[in-house]
This record gives structure tokens, sequence and C-alpha cells, in this order.
């Protein structure tokens, strides 16, 4: 203490008055703090629970097209703090420890509408399949048998789901999950073809028996290795071989393929380049489809209502609407679709604006208006073809009505999304793969020709459609059930799947 004395006592009276102003000076002036940190702590509390970065949201996975879903939301709003800290700025410093959590990053919510969504998607898809067996009026015929316009929807919206689950929430970054790549690849494609594959096993004997009865053993063969091997979308005379529909899947398959090459590109994108990277999309479908069109002479006419032997050049509109190239196109824009409404709410820096949520509008009117044209078109008011239909209108007025869909659910679930949330109808979207996986193989056995006579002496007469209807939704049901949701089958499945990622 006399040491520390001396120093004072040497200086006098002065020097002891300087060093009392400095301590107090010293004890009433605030340490410095970042300035990010300074904006943290001012912020005031967010009221909004639909711009990213300033809410918390329960998480869970979800498959890229019709893999299990689970898009319950539960929203929780969280302080302007976390929100802060999430949306790109340096953490708050708090008033005391420096050895404090760190704020938790925004999760993302989940979306039932879109699932429910799927079910009508697939529902229309299903019964226009069939449509033929169950009606002879040619107004019902025309308004059910525009499947290709409609199955555009389905590359959008899993593009919109893949893109949405793939990238970070108001941030200009891919997440972890795609890479490695093929990782990625096999992750999505093991969502769907453990039950792509029992379909194949249960109803292989009846696919390969009319197979053979047309073309032979060898034909037959290499059509079961094609479809199997879910590369039948690249071969336009051939797409439909065994399980019609699963042309999907083949096409799907290269999407996915291409995904995690091409995601972290488009997650750097801001909004603006996203609107141009939309146009450039729709721009490359609509010149492949005027190509076909312009050909063809085929401006106006109902693709869904002429058998192969009446369409001017089969082929051609084969790879206009089953080439992978082109459906692998409206999977990006479904999600460059995806990052302009997770961006919501951020600049072009990846900061908070401080805006209050974007206006979601109305989900219902672009979905009305994909309605309008189906009939427009059965009525023979709008003389347009599948293909330009589809680019044209259906697909960005479907585009508009995920994106809006997407906004009520952040700004919680009011509007049409608030609807379609309903459990009822979010199960039914719940098991809309295993409709679309099964309607086809169950359509052919009861409606294909030579089958429906080889089991039931003949086709099934049109009063039976409402029982096939019902046939599909039990056996979709109880696959969703006892398979897709089974344990097991999802524990094998991860295995598989972690052994073929692990060979590349």
């Amino acid at each position: 203490m006399a040491a520390l004395a001396c120093p004072i006592m040497a200086g006098g009276p002065a020097a002891s008055r300087r060093l009392q102003a400095a301590v107090h000076q010293r004890l009433v002036t605030p340490l410095p703090r970042p300035q990010a940190a300074r904006r943290a702590v001012l912020a005031p509390r967010s009221q909004s629970t639909g711009r990213p970065g300033s809410a918390s949201f329960q998480t869970g996975g979800a498959e890229a097209s019709f893999g299990r879903p689970a898009w319950t939301s539960t929203p929780a709003e969280r302080p302007a703090l976390a929100a802060t800290a999430a949306a790109g700025d340096a953490a708050p410093v708090a008033t005391a420890p420096t050895d404090a959590a760190p704020a938790k990053e925004p999760s993302k919510p989940r979306l039932p509408a879109l699932d429910s969504l799927r079910f009508f998607l697939i529902a229309y898809i299903g019964v226009g399949h069939f449509v033929a067996f169950a009606t002879k009026d040619a107004l019902l015929l025309k308004l059910f048998t525009q499947v290709n316009v409609w199955v555009g929807a389905f590359f959008v919206i899993s593009g919109y789901v893949a893109g949405y689950t793939a990238t970070e929430l108001g941030k200009f970054e891919a997440n972890a999950r795609v890479k490695p790549a093929w990782a990625y690849t096999v992750g999505r494609v093991a969502g769907y073809y453990p039950l792509f594959i029992l379909v194949q096993l249960l109803f292989g004997a009846m696919f390969a028996f009319a197979d053979n009865f047309y073309n032979g053993p060898v034909v037959t063969l290499a059509h079961g290795l094609m479809s199997t091997g879910l590369v039948q979308a690249w071969f336009p005379a051939h797409a439909e071989i065994w399980n019609a529909p699963t042309w999907f899947l083949s096409a799907l398959t290269f999407a996915m393929l291409v995904l995690p090459y091409v995601l972290p590109s488009i997650a750097e994108m801001r909004k603006k380049g996203l609107r141009k990277l939309l146009l450039a999309l729709t721009g490359a479908s609509l010149l492949g489809k005027l190509a076909y069109s312009y050909d063809l002479k085929a401006w106006g006419i109902m693709e869904g209502m002429l058998s192969a032997r009446a369409h001017p050049n089969t082929i051609f509109w084969n790879v206009t609407r089953f080439h992978p190239f082109y459906c692998l196109v409206e999977v990006l824009m479904g999600v460059a679709a995806a990052r302009l409404v997770m961006l919501d709410g951020v600049d072009d820096e990846g900061k908070p604006t401080g805006e209050g949520p974007q206006r979601a509008g109305s989900a219902l009117l672009p979905l009305l208006g994909c309605l309008g044209i189906t009939v427009a078109r059965a009525l023979g008011y709008l003389p347009l073809n599948d293909p330009l239909t589809r680019v044209l209108l259906f697909v960005p007025l479907f585009t508009a009505a995920i994106m809006r869909l997407h906004r009520q659910t952040l700004q919680g679930s009011v509007g049409l999304s608030g609807v379609l949330s309903h459990p009822a109808l979010t199960y039914l979207g719940n098991i809309s793969f295993p409709i679309f996986i099964l309607h086809g193989a169950l359509g052919q056995l009861f409606y294909k020709k030579i089958i429906a006579t080889k089991v039931w002496g003949g086709v099934m007469p049109q009063s039976f459609f409402p029982a096939y209807c019902g046939i599909v939704l039990l056996s979709a049901a109880l696959c969703q059930k006892l398979f897709v949701e089974n344990k097991k089958v999802q524990e094998i499945s991860g295995s598989i799947s972690k052994a073929i990622a692990g060979a590349f």
C-alpha cells in the first residue's frame, strides 16, 4: 500500500485531484459497443410472424416431390434481438456475460396448404387418365382430359419444395443438404423410389403380360429395365411403358440430378435476378412449344381428345410433353418462385428492411383462373393447344397461387391457406403420392382390355368408375400407413440410400 501511495504523495494535492477526476470519468463513460449490436438492442419488438428473420418456427423435412410431407405450421414469435442476429447482423451484446448462447437462427414454417393442393392436382389427373371409361359426354371428356396442362403444376410445386428446403431463409445461400451432390440426389429419389418399386413388383407380372402379348419377351425385358431404372421419359415413343404415369418420376429424377449443382447459384440471386430467371425459363419453355405448334400447325387442338393415330405427329408431341429437359425448366421455375418469397423482408445485402410482411394477396383468384382456363377450353372459348396453354397461362397462374399460399401461411394461415390446412385435406395430401403410383396400375387392372378380359372377363362398365376411385383411395391409405410410414421400411431405405451415396 505504501508503494502505491508514494507516487500520489510525491505529486501532492494536484496529482491526487487529477487521479480522482480520471477515475470518475472512467466510471461514468460506457464501454463502446459494435454498431450492429447497438442496433440490435435498440430495435423495436417485431409484430410480424411472416417476415424472414423476425420469427422462429418449428421445422420439418419434406421431400422434393411426393415424399411423405409434414407441413403443419406452428409459428412462435421471437423478440427483435434474435430477429436481427438471425438476419445477418452481429450478435447483440446483452447486459452481462460474454459467453451467452448465440441467437437462434429462424427455422422454416411448414406449408400444409401445398400438400392439400397436391391432392386436388392428382385427383384431377387420376380421373382424367380413365375418364373415358366413366362417361361418353363430350363436354366432360374435354373438361377432364387436359392432364398435360395440369401436370406442369406438379413440376412447379416439386421445384418449389426443393428450393424451400435446400436454401436458407432470408439469406443468399443454399444449405448444407445440397452437398455432396450425389447424397442430395440419392436422398431425394429415396423419397419416392421405395413405393414405386413396391408397386412395380406387385403389378410387374401384369405389366409384363400385356407387354409380352404385343411386343414379345425381348422388348418386354428392355421395357422392364427402362421403367425400373426410371429412364423411360428419355424415349419419346416409350415414355408410358408399364405403369404409364411414372414417366413423371423419370423426368423428376433427372431434375434431382441437376438441382444440387444449380441450387447454390439460384440461392445467391437477388429478387431482381430471380424475376429475370423466371422470365428466361418461361421463354425457354415457350420456345419448344412454339416449335411444336408452328411445325405441326397445331395451334388450337386439344391433345387430350385425340387418339395417337389422329394426332399429326405423336413423336413430336411426346418430346414436347415428356422430355426431362422441359420438365426441369418447370422445376427451376418453382425454385425461383420459392426464393422470391423466402427473401421477403430483407434487402440485397440480406439485412432486414424494417418493413412489414409483404401483402399475400388472394390465392383463390389465380386458382380460379386455372379452373376458368380449363372450362373455357372445354367450351371452345379458348382455342389454344395444351402446351401453349400450359406455359402461357396455367403455370404462371399456379405459380402465383402457391407463392400467395406461402405468404398467407407466414401471416398465420389466413385466407385460402387456412382452409387448405384443415387436417382432413392435409391427410389427403399425404396420400397423394400413393394415389399417383397406384391409380395407373389399378386402372390397367380394370380397364386395359387384354388384362381386364383375362381377369374379369371384360372391361368394367361405366357404373364401376366410382368404385374404382374408392379402391384407389383405400389402397393409397393402406400403402401410406403400412409401407410409407413403416419404421422398418424407412430404416432399410435409409441404409440403402446411405450406402449408395457413400459409393460415390
